[in-house]
């Protein structure tokens, strides 16, 4: 995902900091566009969700650079609505996209890895892994997922000099929202595309903070974000169940007007999800 966002300011900031950085998108206008004013990024033409492409990139990779030290999972899509009105479609590509290809991706690169008892895997969260709440239920437990690999596949390599790390930010000044309704922004929409929240290089710095450090790191954006994990625990767990559940309806035709807002009204007529 390194055309837009996160991941594009993550991968500016990784190659001037010296990294040889490879990124994929599945827009290949928005690749061009990223490649005219970064030519210094090698970027290609890949979805994640297809694994016959995830396995071309990789090979690719491994072919024209030799290996891969750092696999920054951020790649993903989000969902807002009630989960009665999800199509099929949209779970599994859901799915697709925030779970299976960064586990089959990271999958694909742990050998390397594991043989030179060296590299890092950044996994791309959410402050969502903390509070799952409508209209971003299927969306958060995808984020759940992300969080459970985590913390097995530390455990799996720490001893064999691979480093895991998890970034969970809440809302970025992103397209996210937008494109979580359906709506394929383009950056000709302007800044009313993007959502409220913190800056994208926030979370860009804590990718690279983390490839800075020996060890495996979680790291919320803004740091209070991992506050959030503390509703988990009783009675604070009972709490949250009561107050969402009693406002899930309103949290949903929240959730759509955050969304809409992101829409452009010159096009918002001809947009459906």
């Amino acid at each position: 995902g390194a055309t837009a966002g996160i991941g594009r300011r993550t991968a500016e900031r990784l190659a001037d900091a010296g990294a040889t950085v490879v990124g994929c998108a599945r827009d290949e206008l928005r690749l061009q566009e990223v490649r005219t004013r970064r030519p210094d990024l090698d970027l290609r033409h890949c979805d994640v969700a297809d694994p016959d492409q995830r396995a071309d990139l990789v090979a690719g990779v491994l072919a024209d650079h030799g290996r891969i030290d750092v696999l920054v999972n951020n790649a993903g899509i989000g969902w807002e609505g009630l989960v009665e009105e999800m199509a099929e479609d949209d779970l599994e590509r859901l799915y697709a996209t925030n779970v299976l290809a960064p586990l089959d991706l990271t999958r694909r690169v742990l050998p390397g890895m594991l043989a030179r008892r060296d590299g890092d895997v950044v996994m791309m969260s959410s402050g969502a892994a903390f509070l799952s709440v409508p209209p971003l239920t299927v969306y958060c437990s995808t984020k759940y997922a992300i969080d459970g690999f985590v913390e097995g596949l530390r455990r799996e390599v720490w001893t064999r000099g691979v480093r895991v790390h998890s970034v969970n930010p809440g809302f970025v000044r992103t397209e996210w929202l937008a494109r979580s309704a359906g709506y394929q922004p383009s950056e000709a929409d302007g800044p009313h595309r993007l959502s409220r929240g913190a800056p994208p290089e926030w979370v860009a710095a804590a990718v690279h903070r983390s490839l800075t450090r020996p060890w495996s790191r979680t790291a919320s954006v803004p740091r209070w974000i991992g506050l959030g994990r503390l509703l988990a625990v009783q009675p604070l767990r009972t709490a949250v169940d009561v107050a969402v559940g009693l406002n899930a309806a309103r949290l949903a035709r929240l959730g759509r007007g955050m969304a809409a807002a992101r829409i452009p009204a010159a096009r918002a007529q001809g947009w459906q999800r």
